[in-house]
């Protein structure tokens, strides 16, 4: 997921909630500091705090993911959770891979979602659903459970962009049977759509099929019962009213002094506004637009800051991407999600990108795109090789907090075990966790630190250390000290969540390759890094995040436009604004999949996702100064244009080395403006205490 002071948000933090999406009102959620509790004559910390074995040690810790370990914990502490958007208080949104579908959802504790059924190349469907907090493992002791994962919340990481990509009219020439993706249905997934904006808007009313809300009251028609689906029909009334957002009961968060507007309102204008507003068209600007505003709502703890964000949103991400597929029908689609986080194994394991693979491989010309993330440079991966009865100390700045806690993965090969021992600031051990074992410290009853080192986990065999650190305990220098007690291989690898608020980062072991976000790792999804369009050399984003996959694949697999892009300003009839991010550069791709599929389809052809990256992929320019797949570039730079060229002809035998890209004179890039981070959101702007457009 990023710290570069890029505009992300932790929906519920501050102003942030403001415009993390539709309707969202202002809160503060920060909590004191230690020091300004004492200060108050408030009880501070127990400093004599020992991570203990806990008793689901050895008979659960192998079965339950550290997440879903870590709610254990809690309700074994008696905590519980608050409601969200698809969520009763005290129940839990998960996704699960079941061997028995019907069993599934016959279980009385199971509040079913998606399920998508198993193919002959998979083992096991993959499910959504929502359980009781106090049913936890007992759903996990079913036999035709094979995975149940507490699902990760998801964070948001063209005047120049559409020409020097070659996607405008101009560059497409003639000789095509379809124009600016009309018959294809662009599907954004986001926070935030601004439908009164005027490059959303038809002759005869609006481009918008749909609004799903996520975080709306709950209305007859929601998809998977929960939310507010809002149809053309009403958000055409709306607009024929002075006020629209009041009419539909919906719009994006209000602006405030600084605000930069929407991020998905941004986002879904690159990939299909159509200038109507501000003069200047996105990619598709005939397509029709499906949004799925996703919910921001954070799972709470009772008692102050004990876990951390919301363990629904990538369920609600898998069920918002099947809707748009099932708006969709048979007409050509692409989602665009510019989204993500940092944890997660990066090897396209997760249920949510296995999700996402199943639902690419049921139909042709329909594609996913995702933003890589923004995290280069930001010291957020670790990796290293243990010797066996070989110890490594790698050290973690934990900054001051801001009301959230810090997490961390350690991923390593299941044939190896290790132990972890946590050291805090002040050089004093908390003890050890041995593979298979948990470990929880308690300060008043309340879960402060939890370790859950869990081995082979059930969707790739491989084993992982997770660490959870609640803001109340000292901030600085820990140390993770890990010791190899049985090695065939050695490798691990470690990543630091993403806290757009307070970016833990680490000091040593540091490798700012594998930095691509956590969902940005699927086997049939294109992943998008950013480059800066205005200047002639096309320079690589400095913030674009680096591949492989951990388990070696290459993403991303290109590069588009993404640097100082101006696109429309929510709150705004005609309003552009720029913003920089992967985030930018996914909907061009988005929208320039939606001009390829709209014209395969035209053509009576039908595109799987191999046939959709030899297209795309085949016919790039290439990157300045790479030879071949780079790790920030990926293979090169979108051409729209040659792309289109080629639809419904045979993909070379092997890609051709993409041809140079061409200069584009235009005047500096405007530097992104200093701005509010946003959690979560794959948008950039430069660190504080940096210039602007430096690092």
């Amino acid at each position: 997921m990023n710290t570069q002071d890029r505009p992300r948000r932790v929906p519920g933090v501050g102003a942030a909630v403001g415009d993390a999406g539709g309707g969202a009102v202002d809160a503060t959620d920060d909590l004191p500091n230690v020091a300004a509790a004492v200060a108050a004559g408030e009880a501070a910390p127990d400093p004599n705090i020992t991570l203990v074995p806990t008793a689901i040690a050895v008979a659960e810790a192998p079965t339950l993911d550290p997440r879903l370990q870590k709610l254990v914990a809690i309700r074994r502490s008696g905590g519980t959770t608050a409601a969200t958007a698809s969520t009763v208080p005290g129940e839990v949104a998960v996704l699960a891979r079941v061997s028995d579908v019907a069993a599934w959802e016959a279980l009385s504790e199971v509040r079913p979602g998606v399920a998508l059924p198993a193919n002959q190349d998979s083992d096991g469907a993959i499910v959504t659903g929502r359980i009781p907090l106090a049913r936890i493992e007992a759903v996990r002791r079913q036999p035709f459970v094979l995975s149940l994962k507490a699902a990760q919340d998801l964070r948001p990481a063209l005047s120049a962009s559409v020409p020097q990509a070659r996607g405008d009219p101009a560059s497409l020439g003639g000789g095509l049977s379809t124009r600016g993706g009309a018959g294809a249905v662009v599907g954004i997934i986001d926070y935030g759509c601004d439908f009164a904006h005027l490059n959303f808007r038809s002759a005869n009313g609006s481009r918008i099929e749909a609004i799903w809300h996520q975080g709306g009251v709950n209305s007859p028609t929601a998809p998977f019962g929960y939310g507010a689906l809002y149809e053309r029909a009403a958000i055409e009334a709306a607009l024929r009213q002075q006020t629209p957002y009041t009419t539909l009961g919906y719009g994006p968060a209000r602006d405030s002094a600084g605000s930069q507007g929407t991020h998905g309102t941004h986002v879904m204008d690159i990939a299909a506004g159509s200038g109507g507003g501000s003069g200047v068209a996105g990619f598709a600007p005939e397509a029709t637009i499906v949004f799925v505003d996703v919910s921001s709502d954070d799972i709470v703890w009772e008692g102050s800051g004990v876990v951390s964000t919301s363990f629904g949103d990538s369920v609600r991400l898998l069920e918002a991407v099947q809707f748009i597929f099932d708006r969709a029908g048979t007409r050509p689609c692409v989602v665009n999600i510019s989204l993500g986080t940092n944890g997660g194994p990066h090897d396209g394991t997760t249920l949510v990108e296995r999700g996402i693979d199943r639902l690419l491989g049921q139909a042709p010309n329909r594609a996913v795109v995702i933003a890589a993330s923004n995290s280069y440079g930001d010291q957020i991966h670790a990796s290293g090789r243990l010797a066996a009865g070989g110890s490594v100390d790698i050290t973690w700045n934990r900054p001051p907090s801001t009301g959230w806690q810090d997490e961390l993965e350690i991923w390593y090969g299941g044939a190896d075990r290790i132990a972890i021992e946590l050291l805090m600031p002040d050089g004093s051990s908390l003890g050890v966790v041995e593979p298979g074992q948990n470990g929880e410290a308690k300060d008043g009853g309340k879960v402060v630190l939890l370790v859950a080192n869990r081995l082979n986990d059930p969707n790739n065999g491989d084993n992982v250390i997770g660490i959870f650190i609640d803001d109340s305990l000292p901030t600085g220098t820990w140390t993770i000290r890990l010791t190899g007690r049985t090695i065939t291989d050695g490798g691990f690898h470690a990543w630091i969540e993403r806290d757009d608020n307070s970016q833990a980062s680490f000091l040593d072991h540091i490798d700012d390759e594998y930095t691509i976000g956590s969902i940005s790792c699927g086997q049939l999804s294109f992943v998008v890094g950013s480059y800066d369009a205005h200047k002639p050399s096309t320079p690589l984003s400095w913030f674009s995040s680096a591949g492989p996959t951990r388990d070696g694949r290459q993403k991303p697999e290109l590069s588009a436009p993404g640097h100082s892009v101006s696109a429309a300003h929510s709150r705004t009839k005609s309003g552009v604004i720029l913003k920089s991010g992967t985030s930018m550069a996914a909907p061009a791709v988005t929208g320039a999949l939606a001009l390829l599929l709209a014209e395969a389809q035209a053509r009576g052809i039908g595109l799987n996702p191999a046939e959709q990256h030899a297209l795309l992929l085949g016919n790039l320019r290439a990157a300045p100064g790479a030879q071949g797949w780079h790790s920030r570039w990926g293979n090169g730079q979108l051409d729209v244009a040659a792309a289109m060229a080629n639809v419904g002809r045979a993909p070379p035998a092997a890609a051709p080395a993409p041809a140079a890209p061409p200069a584009v004179a235009t005047s500096a890039a405007a530097a992104p403006s200093r701005k509010r981070k946003r959690a979560r959101v794959e948008e950039s702007t430069p660190k504080r205490g940096r210039a602007n457009n430096s690092k």
